[in-house]
């Protein structure tokens, strides 16, 4: 997880330091989902929300960057950033999630609609 973490803030930083933003959203979301540990019959499963503050930056080359951070039940905190493709119409983008540990594949639609998977340690 430590190499993931380090390419995306690599990649993230030159991006940055290349580019400049076209324009940005900030956003306020609220989520609820499902943690399931392991896919056996010994499966652990709860339920969780989390209430966000988020904004993203659009460059001109159609690349992206996505953070979000806020207040979560069961963590407390957490928060999320990501690099991706797109534009205020459809996006996808690859991130990680420091807290909990996670990689996460998250497709947006007109900036409203959130399709996102997460792959924690135990979950692959």
């Amino acid at each position: 997880m430590n190499t993931i973490i380090k390419i995306s803030i690599a990649a993230f930083l030159l991006i940055a330091l290349n580019t400049k933003a076209q324009h940005s959203t900030k956003f306020k979301e609220f989520n609820a989902g499902v943690y399931l540990d392991g896919l056996d019959e010994d499966m652990f499963v709860f339920p969780g929300v989390s209430f966000l503050w988020g904004k993203t930056t659009y460059f001109s080359n159609n690349l992206l960057l996505d953070y979000e951070y806020g207040f979560a039940l069961p963590t407390l905190i957490t928060g999320k950033i990501g690099l991706g493709i797109g534009n205020s119409n459809n996006t996808v983008v690859l991130g990680v999630r420091p807290f909990p540990s996670s990689v996460y594949l998250q497709y947006t639609r007109k900036e409203k609609h959130l399709f996102n998977r997460e792959y924690g340690r135990n979950l692959g």
